[in-house]
C-alpha cells in the first residue's frame, strides 16, 4: 500500500512547502510558545500543553491557549472563548480545548484563524503569553519557543511522509525545535530509548527531554470527585484516541484489571448508545479525561450511568531534562517581556 501512496507524498510535500512559502509570520505582541509534533496521530501532546500551562501559571503569568479545535461537530464564524466568564459546549469548542480549560482554568480560544483568536483574546482577557496548540507547522505566527513531542513507541513511523507514512515533515524538521520531548518513555526498552535520544541529538544538537505519564488518579466525569474502584474489580475501557495502547498501558500501571477495550476513532463524538452498549454486569467503565469531557456533557446530571464511569487522570513525569524544560520556558518568557524570571 505504501508503494501505491508514495507518489502522493510528493504532492503533500509540495503543499506543505507552498503553504509555508505563502505565509509571512507575524508577531502577536506577546510571548508565544508552541507545542506540536511532526507526525500524524497521538504523541501525548495535550498533557504536555497542560503541564506547560500549569508551569507558566506557577510563575505568576497569565497564559492563553490558541487552538484550532479539530473535529468539532459545530463551528462558529467568530472565535470561541473558554474562560471563567464564558462557557461553551464540547461540540462547539472541541474535546481537547475543553480538557485543557477544565484542567487548568486557563482561557482557551478556539478557531482556525489563530491570529484572529489572539486579537479576540487580547480585547477580552488578561494575557501574558500565548500557547499555540499543535503549532509546529503553523507558519503565520512567530514563536519564541517551539516544543515538539515525539512518541517513543512510534516516533517516526516508517519514515515516510503522509499519506505513505505518518510524518508531516521530514525528521530533519526537528532542527527548528527549541525543545524536543520524548513521551511514553516507560513503554519502551532502555536500548530503544537510548537509540531514539541519540537520533534526536544528532538532528538537533541537543539531548531531548525524556518523559512518561504517571501520578495517576481516578475521578468521576467532572474530573474532580474521587471515584473508588475495588482492587479485585475488572474495568472496561472506552476511548477515542489516536494512540489507545498508551491508555491501556496506563490503566494497567495504575493497578486496574482490564476486561476489554473499545477504541473509537480519534475525537469520536459520543452518543448515548455508545455508553449503554458497554455497561455489562458490575463492570466499571474507565475512560480518558479527553473522552470524559464529552461523555460528561452527554449524560444527564441525574443519570445512574455516571456511577459506572470513572476517569483515569495522568500527569507528565520528567525522567530527564526537567531543568532544561523550565530554563527554556523561562528564557522564552523573558525575551518579549524584558524580565528576569526567578
Amino acid at each position: 500500500m505504501k508503494k501505491l501512496l508514495f507518489p502522493f507524498t510528493f504532492i503533500y510535500s509540495l503543499g506543505v512547502f507552498l503553504d509555508k512559502l505563502s505565509k509571512r509570520p507575524q508577531s502577536l505582541g506577546k510571548c508565544v510558545i508552541s507545542v506540536g509534533n511532526i507526525t500524524w496521530g497521538g504523541t501525548g501532546k495535550t498533557p504536555v500543553v497542560i503541564e506547560l500551562v500549569k508551569y507558566i501559571q506557577s510563575l505568576g503569568k497569565a497564559p492563553v491557549v490558541l487552538t484550532r479545535g479539530y473535529n468539532r461537530s459545530k463551528h462558529s464564524k467568530t472565535p470561541v472563548l473558554l474562560s471563567k466568564q464564558n462557557n461553551s459546549s464540547v461540540s462547539l469548542a472541541g474535546d481537547e480545548p475543553m480538557l485543557i480549560h477544565k484542567s487548568t482554568s486557563a482561557p482557551v480560544v478556539i478557531g482556525a484563524n489563530r491570529v484572529a483568536g489572539a486579537d479576540y483574546a487580547q480585547g477580552k482577557i488578561e494575557t501574558d503569553v500565548f500557547i499555540l496548540d499543535d503549532g509546529f507547522q503553523h507558519w503565520r505566527i512567530k514563536r519564541d519557543l517551539d516544543i515538539v513531542c515525539v512518541n517513543a513507541l512510534n516516533p517516526f513511523g516508517n519514515g515516510m511522509l503522509i499519506p505513505a507514512g505518518i510524518l508531516r515533515e521530514k525528521k530533519t524538521a526537528l532542527k527548528r525545535a527549541g525543545l524536543v520531548i520524548i513521551t511514553n518513555s516507560n513503554l519502551v526498552g532502555k536500548e530503544v530509548l537510548e537509540k531514539l535520544s541519540n537520533e534526536i541529538l544528532n538532528i538537533t544538537g541537543e539531548s531531548p527531554i525524556v518523559s512518561h505519564y504517571g501520578n495517576y488518579s481516578v475521578t468521576g466525569l467532572n474530573l474532580k470527585d474521587a471515584f473508588e474502584i475495588s482492587s479485585d474489580s475488572k474495568v472496561r475501557l472506552i476511548c477515542g484516541l489516536g494512540f489507545a495502547k498508551g491508555f491501556a498501558d496506563s490503566v494497567e500501571k495504575a493497578g486496574l484489571k482490564i476486561a476489554g477495550i473499545t477504541n473509537f476513532k480519534d475525537h469520536h463524538n459520543y452518543v448515548l448508545s455508545d455508553i449503554e452498549s458497554l455497561i455489562r454486569n458490575n463492570e466499571v467503565i474507565v475512560t480518558t479525561a479527553k473522552d470524559a469531557v464529552k461523555i460528561d456533557e452527554l449524560l444527564a446530571r441525574e443519570s445512574p450511568l455516571r456511577n459506572r464511569i470513572a476517569v483515569l487522570n495522568i500527569n507528565v513525569i520528567f525522567d530527564k531534562g526537567e531543568d532544561l524544560w523550565k530554563q527554556k520556558i523561562e528564557r522564552a518568557l523573558s525575551k518579549i517581556n524584558g524580565e528576569n524570571i526567578k
